[in-house]
């Protein structure tokens, strides 16, 4: 050997002649090492060249080129071997460098343009073309000014050109054109090349196509600031729109309106239809008014099945009742929905004007919602304009809840009850349950007060529950003391209804209390049940089944239809007091009770009138064959001791 390997493999001579060139062979490369050797012995080669790893003396590997040749004998028998050893490892780092840049040339997303001096395209890299549409063949020889789309300023790519020449290198944001015509937004980075003495040999150009990345970020812009059911402005849009419109209206001394809209039993289509159906109508609902707008007007979803509709340059206030009169109309026509429904619903508008109204986005949205309400207590499927009024409404009601949810759970109801008595012999034979709240600091709050708001909450579903329970609870122990055996009749409320465990709530309420089934009975409003259609009637047929008896509420303020009582598994009819009050007085008011007295009859049901106060009253539905009554001619509503007392005092009259 000579000098030069042991410079190679940094071992000094007199080590390398204790070694065998399989010792400092990587191990990875050794088999093939061998089996040339095989076959150069074997006379199958007369000597192989290859690339291999040497293991330097300092523990690093070195690539080197092998050159062996066989040297042999006369008799043609093996003697020795030549090996001529060069070390390759620079080359082969450089060979290794160029198929990683290859590899990233050919494989980046990114595209890549290589050009002369004189800007003509040398080379170009695959992802060039998906970008641009335009293949290797076609873009080499020309310049990257085929790609302009002639949205970008000359002083622009002056500015990119002076950066190039003093800095070697400039990136920004351009607008470019593909083959088809296509613009298209890019990331574009150039950078120039230099020789080994600093000067300028090429420029490359680095393309990022944008329009993905624009495309995402313009979705999720539309996320943020659109409803994604129904594609209407959501909540931070709208807001954002009233902000610029009132900004407007201020400057240019203009008007406007906020229109706050709320479907009307919205809530009915999705407990009994489901919450797809649901969907189905709120994208219908929002079709239909959009196409009743001004491009001008803004429509949005706050959320829920409610909308907000911003008016702008509105004259005056009427301006806005005809397009909140022209919304309602819209609804008059039934909605059929892909699903194969056929809906009619409602919508209830509230109205505030700028600057009448508020001069803020929050006052006019708050003052809007509040006129809504209104419209909703006033039978629905209305307008209503706001007033101050109203405010210190919302603010009384905003109150009350948070008194009402705060007595459910200090257990300040009590429960009241009011004798029902056969009319013909003033004989007690049940009770109504009435709720009544005992308010520590206001004293006893009428019915009136929280009833409708314990709806709208939602606070009516656990109230309800405990006046069931209270109530059958109460009728078991007066049974079980002696005191009297009655049939308790207990009011069921719309949400109630709607409850799909209402079944099993009566049942337990009965197991629990240990009541008879067919000492309770359960008070439904006909509007109640029509609203529900079929699936109530099956709500129906399934509380009969526990063995209670089912009163129809209100008789006479709602559909009164002969072919729906038929259909209903009910036992009894109970007559408005708004129609008992003025009898026999009122000629009409006495026709109607007459003809409720003599449909109950036809239809095998007990009729019951409430309020009676009169004993006028009381003879005039004992002459019609009414079987029962309750009223204050008799006695109010009274609590559990008092009623015992009543009892007591009705059984000693008898007696005496």
């Amino acid at each position: 050997m000579n000098r030069r390997l042991s410079e190679i493999v940094g071992y000094l001579p007199e080590e390398l002649l204790s070694k065998t060139f399989q010792d400092i062979t990587h191990p990875d490369d050794l088999e093939a090492d061998l089996q040339q050797l095989k076959r150069t012995l074997a006379g199958e080669i007369h000597g192989y060249t290859m690339e291999k790893r040497y293991f330097h003396r300092d523990g690093h590997t070195i690539w080197i080129k092998l050159t062996v040749s066989l040297v042999r004998h006369a008799d043609g028998q093996p003697d020795y071997f030549i090996s001529v050893v060069e070390d390759i490892s620079e080359q082969h780092r450089l060979a290794v460098a160029r198929q990683q840049a290859a590899a990233v040339f050919e494989s980046t997303r990114e595209g890549i343009i290589i050009t002369d001096l004189q800007r003509r395209i040398q080379t170009v890299n695959p992802a060039f073309s998906d970008i641009t549409g335009y293949s290797a063949e076609e873009a080499i020889g020309k310049t990257p000014a085929m790609l302009r789309s002639g949205h970008m300023s000359e002083e622009l790519y002056q500015g990119m050109w002076e950066s190039l020449h003093v800095l070697g290198h400039w990136q920004g944001e351009v607008l470019n054109r593909r083959k088809n015509g296509e613009l298209f937004p890019e990331l574009l980075t150039i950078s120039t090349v230099r020789d080994p003495a600093g000067q300028p040999t090429q420029y490359v150009a680095l393309l990022t196509d944008l329009s993905r990345l624009r495309q995402s970020e313009a979705q999720l812009a539309h996320l943020a600031h659109y409803d994604p059911l129904t594609d209407l402005p959501n909540r931070l849009l709208v807001q954002s729109r009233l902000d610029h419109a009132l900004d407007t209206a201020q400057r240019e001394n203009g008007r406007l309106a906020v229109l706050f809209i709320d479907l009307d039993r919205f809530k009915d289509v999705n407990d009994s239809l489901g919450h797809p159906v649901g969907d189905e109508l709120l994208v219908a609902i929002a079709q239909r008014m959009r196409a009743r707008l001004r491009e001008s007007d803004t429509l949005a979803r706050l959320g829920g099945d409610e909308f907000l509709v911003v008016l702008e340059d509105i004259h005056r206030p009427e301006d806005a009742a005809e397009v909140a009169q022209g919304l309602i109309r819209l609804q008059d026509a039934p909605i059929r929905l892909p699903s194969g429904h056929e809906v009619y619903v409602g919508v209830s508008i509230g109205i505030s004007l700028y600057p009448n109204d508020g001069d803020s986005t929050t006052e006019l949205i708050r003052q809007a919602d509040a006129a809504m309400y209104q419209a909703k207590s006033q039978g629905r499927n209305t307008f209503r304009f706001y007033t101050a009024a109203l405010t210190e409404a919302a603010d009384q009601r905003l109150a009350m809840e948070g008194r009402l949810r705060r007595a459910l759970q200090a257990g300040e109801f009590v429960v009241h009850y009011q004798p029902q008595f056969v009319a013909a012999t003033g004989e007690v034979v049940g009770c109504e349950a009435l709720v009544r709240w005992q308010d520590p600091d206001g004293g006893l709050v009428p019915p009136a007060n929280f009833i409708p708001l314990a709806e709208d909450t939602g606070l009516i579903v656990p109230l309800g529950r405990w006046v069931l329970e209270t109530a059958c609870a109460q009728a078991q122990a007066w049974r079980e003391a002696g005191v009297a055996d009655l049939v308790m009749a207990v009011n069921l409320s719309g949400r109630q209804l709607q409850q799909r465990d209402l079944v099993s709530v009566v049942a337990e309420a009965l197991e629990r209390s240990a009541l008879p089934p067919d000492r309770l009975k359960l008070e439904l409003t006909e509007s109640m049940i029509m609203d529900h259609g079929d699936e109530a009637i099956a709500l129906l047929h399934s509380l009969k089944a526990l063995g209670v008896s089912l009163s129809i509420d209100d008789f006479g303020t709602g559909y009164s239809s002969l072919a729906y009582l038929k259909r209903f598994p009910i036992d009894e009819m109970k007559i408005d007091r708004g129609f008992v009050r003025d009898t026999p007085d009122n000629a009409s008011d006495a026709e109607i009770v007459a003809t409720i007295v003599a449909m109950g009859r036809n239809l095998k049901l007990r009729v019951v009138a409430e309020g009676v106060e009169t004993q006028q009253q009381l003879d005039f539905l004992i002459g019609l064959g009414c079987n029962a009554c309750q009223g204050y001619l008799v006695s109010p509503g009274l609590s559990a001791a008092d009623f015992e007392r009543f009892l007591a005092h009705e059984r000693h009259g008898i007696d005496a």
